[in-house]
C-alpha cells in the first residue's frame, strides 16, 4: 500500500512539473528571462542546464551538460538520434534554463576540428571525466549555443 502511494505521489509530482525531472524529459520550461550574458564563464559552476526544443509546437525539454570556451556555450549529445537532437536539427531555436534563468538562442552544429578539441577539453576538465569516457568524437554531436 505504501509503495503504491509513493508511486502515485511521484507520478503526480512529475506530471505537475513542466520541465524535465532528472533524466526524464519534460515540456515547456518555466523561469525568469535573462538577457544574453556578456560571457558564459558563470556556467563553469553549473553542473546541469535544462534545454527546451520544439518550443512553438510541442515543447520538449531535457537535462544536459554544458561547457564554455572562448566566449561561447556548448551542448554535447552522445547520441545524434536523441529526440532533442532531432528536434534541434529541424528547428535550431531553443530555450536554456540556467539555475531558473531563461535564455533564448539558436544552436549550430560544430564541425571545426580545433573548436571540437577545445570544447572536449573544457568538458573533461569541468566534469572530471576521462577522455575514454567522452562521447562527442564517436557517435555524438556538438552544438554551439548562439544568440537568436
Amino acid at each position: 500500500m505504501r509503495n503504491a502511494a509513493v508511486g502515485v505521489l511521484c507520478c503526480t509530482l512529475m506530471c505537475a512539473c513542466s520541465g524535465p525531472v532528472g533524466p526524464i524529459a519534460g515540456g515547456a520550461l518555466e523561469g525568469t528571462p535573462m538577457p544574453w550574458p556578456e560571457n558564459w564563464e558563470f556556467t563553469d559552476s553549473v553542473e546541469n542546464v535544462l534545454l527546451e526544443t520544439n518550443s512553438t509546437e510541442d515543447p520538449y525539454s531535457v537535462t544536459v551538460w554544458c561547457a564554455q570556451d572562448s566566449g561561447n556555450l556548448y551542448i554535447a549529445a552522445a547520441d545524434e538520434d536523441s529526440q532533442w537532437v532531432v528536434n534541434m536539427r529541424a528547428d535550431s531555436r531553443v530555450l536554456l534554463s540556467i539555475e531558473g534563468k531563461l535564455v533564448e538562442g539558436r544552436t549550430s552544429t560544430v564541425s571545426n576540428t580545433d573548436e571540437i578539441r577545445r570544447v572536449i577539453q573544457a568538458y573533461l576538465v569541468k566534469y572530471e571525466i576521462e577522455k575514454e569516457e567522452y562521447f562527442v568524437e564517436e557517435d555524438g554531436v556538438l552544438f554551439r549555443f548562439d544568440r537568436r
